[in-house]
């Protein structure tokens, strides 16, 4: 076997591996008897074929297969060997190449590879990176703590309807729906409120809601089915009025709402108030600190890539795609590629990794938070663990636990590392900074809605905190000598 490196440029460079009818044909020999021992061949007893029958079925799979094994371990193992780190994966050069199982004994692999790129990462000098914390707003939080005053209060029957009612009807020959007045539109609302029980009047459903989402839930149809021509017009029957009359703030309602003591007061409610609405919106704040910042990566620092070779491993890669369509998205992969190589940078200069146990415990924490929050872990320990044991079965959602926490920590040190301009304000200030609206064309966006206590045991969402660049095409795999991320 020989193998001969020759330098193209900076970056690009060519392995040539040779190999000749002595570098396999050992392996090939004990290949082929092992295929005697186990060949069904009909007209002989299992292990008895002749050799010569043997070969002439097997022995060019098995050349095939020992070359080909040959090469890959030659391949890598030369970059290995020579601690040579490389972007993408090797490029077969199939000009000079000589591969012919069929009739050839001898045999010449030829690959193109190329060598990452180096390049600086000096995090302190990049320009600054906005970074907006959002507060809750006086608006939110009465919201939030009216929630928590309805989920305690007192449900009643009222006489008339009022304007944060649950109204159930009876209309057709034998049908019954429900709706809230907040689902009603201005023509709705003033329809309804001051209704009482009992009350008969016509109704075009059609024209009463806000959104036909809310026509088709009242309906009990899928929205799909709802007749654009149909107005739904009947004669209701006034059924039920109910009303919740919010708890009062006072010693019974904190008992009942924290159970374990940890909020006594108006004062404390509303701070708790403020810091799960704040929570809430973080992820938002988060996400658009990490958009800004990777654009001020991708941007600022700068990374010389070998053009050429990485339009034909993208072509190689990707055989439907024209050099045209190619050179019209380019861009686009380059974005991708120097985002990766970044992120690997960052991962090694700082020691960024994720162990199983961190992964073991975000999953264990997610079930303590959203169904164990009013229990002593203690207690349930048996059934967290069963819990957590079987999540983790779920590779899937395991590697997208994984990537969290990695990209959680990519943001922590880009936070930790970067300069920064650091404003506050509400949401609505946010979406104006963000968007760059004055404040009369601010995006309308509803507030999140207020966590439960533990002893509601809500699900909440969780997301990932980074959101990456343009999408990678193709998959690039890390190459054997590059030491592998995120497995």
């Amino acid at each position: 076997m020989n193998i001969k490196n020759e330098r193209i440029n900076d970056q690009v460079q060519e392995l040539t591996i040779e190999i000749g009818k002595a570098d396999y044909s050992e392996k090939v020999e004990t290949a082929l008897k092992k295929y005697r021992r186990t060949a069904q061949v009909p007209g002989f007893r299992q292990g008895n074929a002749p050799m010569g029958l043997i070969r002439k079925m097997y022995e060019k799979h098995c050349v095939a297969e020992e070359v080909n094994n040959m090469m890959g371990e030659s391949l890598y193992g030369y970059l290995r060997d020579n601690k040579l780190n490389i972007m993408l994966e090797p490029l077969p050069v199939e000009e000079k190449s000589h591969v012919d199982f069929e009739s050839g004994d001898d045999f010449v692999f030829t690959y193109e590879y190329a060598l990452l790129p180096e390049f600086e990462l000096n995090l302190s000098k990049l320009p600054k990176v906005k970074s907006f914390k959002i507060v809750a707003s006086p608006e939110e939080k009465e919201e939030f703590i009216m929630q928590l005053r309805k989920r305690h209060g007192e449900y009643v029957s009222p006489e008339e309807i009022g304007e944060d009612d649950y109204i159930t009807v009876k209309y057709g020959e034998d049908k019954t729906g429900f709706f809230f007045t907040k689902d009603l539109n201005e023509k709705g609302a003033k329809l309804f409120i001051g209704k009482k029980k009992d009350e008969q009047f016509k109704v075009n459903f059609r024209d009463i809601f806000l959104s036909d989402q809310l026509l088709s839930k009242f309906l009990k149809v899928k929205e799909s089915e709802l007749e654009a021509d149909n107005k739904y017009t009947y004669t209701v029957t006034i059924d039920l009025i109910g009303r919740v009359n919010p708890a009062e703030l006072n010693e019974e309602f904190f008992k009942k709402a924290y159970p374990d003591g940890t909020v006594k007061t108006k004062a404390e409610l509303e701070k708790l108030a403020a810091h799960q609405i704040e929570d809430q919106w973080k992820n938002e704040s988060d996400r658009q600190f990490m958009n800004d910042a990777i654009g001020i990566l991708l941007e600022n620092i700068k990374i010389n890539f070998p053009d050429d070779f990485v339009k034909r491993y993208i072509l190689y890669a990707q055989k439907d795609l024209t050099a045209e369509t190619l050179d019209a998205k380019y861009d686009e992969y380059i974005k991708s590629f120097k985002w990766q190589l970044i992120e690997n940078k960052l991962e090694k200069e700082y020691n960024i990794s994720v162990t199983q146990d961190e992964v073991k415990d975000f999953v264990r924490q997610f079930f303590i938070a959203n169904y164990f929050g009013n229990f002593n872990p203690e207690e349930v320990k048996d059934r967290l663990d069963s819990l957590v044991d079987d999540a983790l079965k779920n590779k899937e959602d395991v590697k997208k636990i994984y990537d969290q926490l990695f990209d959680k920590k990519i943001q922590d040190v880009l936070y930790a590392n970067m300069q920064k301009e650091e404003k506050s304000g509400t949401f609505h200030d946010f979406i104006a900074e963000v968007t760059g609206q004055s404040q009369e064309k601010k995006a309308k966006k509803a507030a999140p809605k207020a966590k439960k206590p533990a002893a509601d045991k809500e699900v909440k969402e969780e997301k990932p905190a980074a959101k990456k660049p343009a999408e990678k095409k193709p998959a690039a795999k890390k190459p054997a000598a590059k030491k592998a991320t995120k497995e």
